[in-house]
């Protein structure tokens, strides 16, 4: 039976119906520690994306956008098919994809800084071929977004943005035009930093005055660049200008607000900030995936446009591929798939046993509701950084590892 809190109501998530009012997300403090106030529900996709997130909520009932009589809580337990593991099949051809991509932008990058013209065909058949993996395979390139070489920072975020961007527009249900066309200004977004020197750019402290000040000038010198090209879209000279402004008008270089900011900027706005806040990078430590959502939750509606937060969170999950988990009973094991009928348990490939030694790879199938050998069921615990237990993830990638054909606990 639902509870009553000082006049809101606690319910699972998956009791959640459109018009109610969230005034509160229970969520694990230690991973993040964000609430929502006042949140109406107002389609599907926002209930979806509270599912993600958390298990259950507050409404608060004097504010439902319905009548009572509209709004039925049920707590029928739904039971969705148990959907095959399918990821084998293309990852490999997702890889390579992403591979001819990032060498095709650190290539294209090094050419501007020679001062050659920008190839544009050939980034726009990358991005095609991102959106077309992304379409086929959207698990696989989520995780190959989580393996990271902190001295191709630039590039390689540049293809994360793409991807993130192309997950986030396909959640919006965009066209397959739409589709190719923000996967491209993700792709060219930071373009601009081609033009700023090296020994600035691959600075391991902090920036003086004088460095920060032509380091903000990278969206300038971007659009120069796209300005320059020939067949470039629009599109893409507004996303490099102003991805780095924000909704309230504090952002830089023009100070721009909300409505003088495009979709596809607000959007690679989002991801850019996810990704960034998740690398590791000369000068910082890449932050856990609870910290970066926790940024860009407090950042609704001054910095982040909140309808592509929430469905940001959605598209990539509670626990997107490639993070590491560490489980309840101690061992450690790689997102490897989410399970669309409960995000809150995907499909885990365990990597070290409770003493943090390498085991015989198996995949964990937390929707299965299995147990470890004491008899007490399997269930993520936090999600962790790979060197904190001395893992090379992305050395997993290359050994060739990400296969997915191990044998499954039952």
């Amino acid at each position: 039976m639902p509870k009553r809190e000082n006049g809101a109501m606690r319910i699972h998530v998956y009791e959640l119906r459109i018009g109610m009012c969230v005034c509160r997300l229970e969520m694990p403090k230690e991973e993040s520690p964000v609430l929502f106030y006042r949140f109406d529900i107002k389609t599907q996709a926002d209930i979806q994306a509270i599912q993600s997130v958390c298990d259950y909520v507050l409404i608060d009932v004097s504010r439902q956008r319905q009548n009572e009589s509209d709004v039925v809580i049920s707590t029928e337990k739904k039971t969705v098919p148990k959907k095959r593991l399918s990821f084998a099949l293309s990852f490999e051809q997702s890889a390579l994809t992403y591979r001819h991509a990032g060498n095709l932008i650190k290539s294209v990058m090094d050419d501007i800084r020679f001062g050659n013209p920008l190839r544009v065909k050939e980034i726009k058949e990358a991005a095609s071929q991102c959106v077309e993996k992304v379409l086929e395979n959207s698990d696989a390139m989520l995780l190959l977004t989580q393996l990271k070489h902190q001295d191709h920072y630039t590039a390689q975020h540049s293809l994360n943005v793409c991807i993130l961007a192309i997950l986030l527009g396909r959640e919006l249900k965009f066209s397959s035009e739409d589709l190719n066309s923000i996967g491209l200004c993700a792709l060219l977004h930071d373009i601009g930093k081609t033009k700023v020197p090296l020994e600035i750019l691959n600075k391991p402290g902090k920036l003086d005055d004088d460095e920060l000040e032509i380091m903000r000038k990278h969206p300038e010198f971007g659009r120069d660049i796209l300005m320059a090209a020939q067949n470039i879209v629009h599109d893409a000279v507004d996303v490099a200008y102003g991805h780095h402004e924000n909704l309230s008008g504090t952002g830089y270089p023009r100070g721009l607000n909300n409505n003088r900011l495009s979709s596809f900027t607000k959007i690679v706005a989002v991801v850019d900030a996810y990704d960034a806040i998740t690398s590791d990078r000369v000068y910082q430590k890449g932050r856990p995936h609870f910290m970066a959502l926790d940024i860009l939750i407090k950042g609704m509606n001054t910095e982040f446009d909140a309808a592509f937060v929430i469905q940001f969170i959605n598209c990539i999950g509670y626990y997107p591929q490639g993070n590491l988990v560490e489980l309840s009973n101690g061992e450690i094991g790689i997102v490897a798939e989410q399970n669309k009928d409960d995000r809150l348990k995907p499909k885990i490939l365990l990597v070290l046993d409770k003493h943090k030694k390498t085991v015989n790879e198996r995949i964990l199938d937390l929707a299965l509701d299995v147990s470890d050998v004491n008899g007490v069921p399997y269930e993520i615990k936090k999600i962790v950084r790979p060197e904190d237990y001395d893992f090379d993830l992305v050395g997993f990638h290359e050994e060739g590892k990400f296969t997915w054909n191990y044998p499954v606990i039952v």
